[in-house]
């Protein structure tokens, strides 16, 4: 009877305890056949994670990378800011507020470096990595930029996983931050959602990121486009293309950099994309949070083709994961492929 006891209370912690280190790390092909068969037929670096949130197991597959994580880190971010606020019993003002609406739902750049200095810049940021648990992005950090942080699509998922999770985030600041990732608009919603017709009531909470490799070192003039300064959104569009097109690949010999940078050219445009994304339970279910999948690719494919590629990337796990959940899933052969990319 003890042993029983201790085995019930051991999932209890495994659910609402702290995240830590996955309790199994495996092949994702072993979850997904599908995906590695994907990945070997595409030109395109890519890898990803499913975190099961409740047993502690990491499916992972593809190329480990590491990847940039562009605006996939602004969630963090924003946690860290609500932490801060919270622990110091400080209301954050309405500009404050409104930054981080911006810098999460519509994933305004403008923002960030303001909502960072809040927090001590990215040192700040670091000691919330190891508040969270999650240490191992601390080395990966690249300090010269917030944007040019660099992860493996594993430790991504150990990421969000502790966003959702954590028992050092305490409950209001976590319920802001969903809130926050509920109004992510469409445009940046790719990839990783849920399959209605197969978990109904489930919801899914996404961020992305995306970048094309600019025309000169260290500039940046997509990001510097600011949406809340135009009134007339074709303008905006046309302007976002101008500045897409002009974006020419150019190689650098910056120690760290992504598995396609070396390979960049003038005549090619390297587009990096990625994604994060939280899994609740349907309500009745207890809304819990569930899975963390995370895509993150580079390739010189085209922006929308590498934005199909990711869509079908994330609906090839969810129906994965939905086929696990309804009980009609079955452990593949062990002779699978254990890496498509290594």
């Amino acid at each position: 009877m003890r042993r029983l006891m201790l085995i019930a209370l051991a999932t209890v912690l495994i659910w609402f305890g702290a995240t830590s280190h996955a309790s199994a790390e495996v092949p994702l092909c072993t979850l997904s056949p599908e995906f590695e068969r994907e990945v070997l037929n595409t030109d395109a670096i890519v890898g990803a994670a499913v975190y099961d949130l409740r047993t502690g197991t990491i499916w992972s597959g593809g190329h480990s990378g590491p990847y940039a994580l562009h605006s996939v880190i602004k969630p963090p971010i924003a946690w860290a800011v609500l932490s801060d606020a919270y622990d110091n019993e400080r209301e954050l003002t309405k500009l404050q507020r409104e930054a981080l609406f911006y810098m999460v739902a519509w994933s305004q750049n403008a923002d960030v470096t303001r909502l960072l200095a809040m927090i001590g810049g990215l040192s700040g940021l670091t000691e919330y990595y190891e508040r969270w648990g999650v240490a191992e992005l601390v080395g990966l950090t690249h300090r010269s930029r917030w944007g040019l942080s660099l992860a493996e699509p594993v430790h991504l998922a150990r990421l969000f996983a502790a966003l959702a999770m954590s028992d050092a985030v305490p409950y209001d600041v976590r319920s802001d931050g969903f809130n926050l990732l509920r109004s992510v608009v469409d445009a940046h919603k790719w990839g990783a959602t849920i399959p209605e017709n197969g978990l109904p009531g489930w919801e899914s909470l996404i961020k992305t990121g995306n970048f094309t490799i600019p025309e000169e070192k260290d500039a940046d003039p997509v990001a510097k486009l600011d949406p809340r300064s135009y009134e007339d959104e074709r303008e905006l569009l046309a302007d976002l293309r101008e500045a897409e097109a002009e974006a020419q690949a150019k190689a650098d010999e910056e120690e760290g950099e992504t598995p396609l940078k070396a390979q960049a050219s003038d005549k090619r445009v390297l587009v990096r994309m990625n994604s994060a994304a939280i899994w609740l339970a349907a309500p009745w279910q207890g809304g819990q949070p569930r899975y963390v999948v995370t895509i993150m690719q580079e390739s010189f494919l085209t922006w929308g083709s590498s934005r199909q590629f990711q869509n079908a990337i994330g609906a090839i796990l969810a129906h994965a994961i939905a086929k696990r959940e309804s009980g009609v899933w079955s452990q593949p052969s062990a002779h699978c492929v254990k890496r498509a990319l290594s």
